[in-house]
C-alpha cells in the first residue's frame, strides 16, 4: 500500500477510484489457470517455501531441475541490474523490501512466507525456459502489488506474458491491462480480492518451450511473484539423462 493524500470522504474515494482505475486481465479465450485438473501429463507447482531467502532465483537448477529463470534488461529506465532476482520473505526486508502491502507489511501477502522479486523503484523483464527435452503445455505466474503505484506516469498500463514454441511462434499470450492511476485497493496484494494486485496470468498450447513476462513503458516497480506452474511433457529417459534424486523429485 502506497500513501496518498487525504480524501474529504469514503464516499468521495470511493468516486474517484472508479473513476481513474479500470482493470482487464484478458488471457487468450482458451488458457485457463495452469492447475492439475487441466494437466495431462506432470503437473507441477514452484511455491518457493522450501527456497533460502536472499537465495538467486535465476539460471540452471537455482529453483527447480526443470525450469530456468532468467531476467531481462528492461528496455526502458531503471531497469534492475539483471540476474539480480531472489528469494524474498514476508516481514523480511533483506534482500529486497520489494513493496509493501495492506498496512505496510514488507513483501506481503505472499501465498506462504516466500516469493521472489527484484529490487524496487527499478523494473525486469523475464523469460521462463525449459531444461532440455522438456516441454509445457500450460504455464502461470502470480504477480503481487500491481497497480497500485505507477511512478513512470502513462494512462495505460500493460504486463504480457507470452509462450512460444521452439520455431519461436507464439502460441498464446495472456495480457494484465490497467488503465488510470494508482488504486490502492485494488492494487493491493493484500486487500484485492479480484484485481490486478494479486492475480495469477496463465498461458497454454502445444509444446511451449518458452515464455516471456514483459511490461510496457509505464509499470507498477514494485511488485512480486509467487505460484508458478506448468504441465510438463518429459522425453522418455532413454533420450535424457536424469539422475535418480531428478526423477524422483518430478514424480513424487
Amino acid at each position: 500500500m502506497r500513501p496518498r493524500s487525504p480524501i474529504a470522504s469514503p464516499m468521495l474515494l470511493a468516486l474517484v477510484l472508479f473513476a481513474s482505475f479500470t482493470l482487464s486481465i484478458a488471457p487468450s479465450a482458451h488458457a485457463q489457470l495452469c492447475g492439475p485438473g487441466v494437466c495431462s501429463a506432470v503437473f507441477r507447482l514452484i511455491d518457493f517455501e522450501s527456497l533460502t531467502t536472499g537465495a538467486s532465483v535465476e539460471g540452471p537448477l537455482a529453483i527447480d531441475p526443470d525450469l530456468i529463470i532468467n531476467s531481462v534488461a528492461w528496455p526502458f529506465s531503471p531497469s534492475c541490474t539483471v540476474g539480480s532476482a531472489a528469494v524474498v520473505e514476508e516481514g523480511n526486508p533483506v534482500p529486497y523490501d520489494a513493496w509493501g502491502a495492506g498496512a505496510g507489511i514488507t513483501n506481503g501477502c505472499l501465498n506462504g512466507i516466500r516469493g521472489f522479486a527484484d529490487d524496487a523503484q527499478c523494473v525486469l523483464d523475464y523469460d521462463f525456459t525449459f531444461a532440455t527435452g522438456v516441454t509445457v503445455s500450460c504455464f502461470s505466474i502470480r504477480i503481487l502489488d500491481y497497480g497500485d503505484y505507477f511512478p513512470f506516469g502513462g494512462t495505460t498500463h500493460e504486463v504480457l506474458l507470452t509462450a512460444y514454441d521452439a520455431s519461436n511462434t507464439q502460441v498464446d499470450q495472456a495480457l494484465l491491462s490497467t488503465a488510470g492511476g494508482p488504486d490502492l485497493a485494488a492494487g493491493d496484494a493484500c486487500i484485492t480480492q479480484a484485481g490486478a494486485g494479486n492475480v495469477r496470468l496463465s498461458v497454454s498450447g502445444t509444446a511451449i518451450v518458452k515464455v516471456t513476462l514483459r511490461y510496457d513503458a509505464f509499470p507498477d516497480p514494485n511488485v512480486g511473484y509467487d505460484d508458478i506452474t506448468f504441465c510438463e511433457t518429459v522425453e522418455p529417459t532413454s533420450a535424457r539423462s536424469r539422475s535418480w534424486g531428478t526423477l524422483k523429485s518430478i514424480y513424487r
